[in-house]
């Protein structure tokens, strides 16, 4: 039996330009990501690494895939004693001005602590994108990011 994986839905009224920048620019991150940023170069088989807003590792990683506007797709090692999950951020174009945004956490161990730690930070994040993309300030809104286990 495999593990559930978290997965995340939302509608966000931009581009996939700006979305992309969202996701990858640490001006951008450390507003809907708890003060922390997320280091990369974002090409293919380089290293990621997040770090608190006290400059302390939290988690690290290889980004596995990155199309830029598209997908972008990294390990996540929470340095614990857990194999590293992968997290795939994908953008899709939709009608009238609006890109959905999936964010997939899966490949964890049957029995994951990370899995239940980062299932509740997650929804908080993709509403935190959203909120600054369509606002240009976080705020906290009624969830409108759908929720799968899988």
């Amino acid at each position: 039996m495999s593990a559930p994986k978290l997965v995340y839905v939302s509608q966000i009224r931009t581009t996939p330009a700006k979305l992309w920048e969202a996701l990858t620019n640490n001006e951008f991150i450390r507003q809907y990501w708890f003060g922390s940023e997320n280091h990369s170069t974002w090409k293919e088989g380089d290293p990621i690494e997040g770090l608190s807003d006290e400059g302390q590792l939290e988690w690290k990683g290889t980004i596995l895939k990155s199309v830029p506007e598209s997908e972008v797709v990294f390990s996540f090692d929470h340095l614990a004693e857990e194999p590293p999950s992968r997290v795939t951020f994908k953008i899709d174009p939709q009608a009238a001005g609006m890109v959905q945004l999936t964010i997939t956490h899966d490949e964890f161990q049957e029995v994951s602590p990370i899995r239940d730690r980062v299932k509740n930070g997650w929804p908080k994040i993709v509403e935190g994108i959203k909120s600054l993309l369509e606002t240009g300030t976080v705020t906290q809104q009624p969830s409108t990011c759908k929720t799968a286990t899988a």
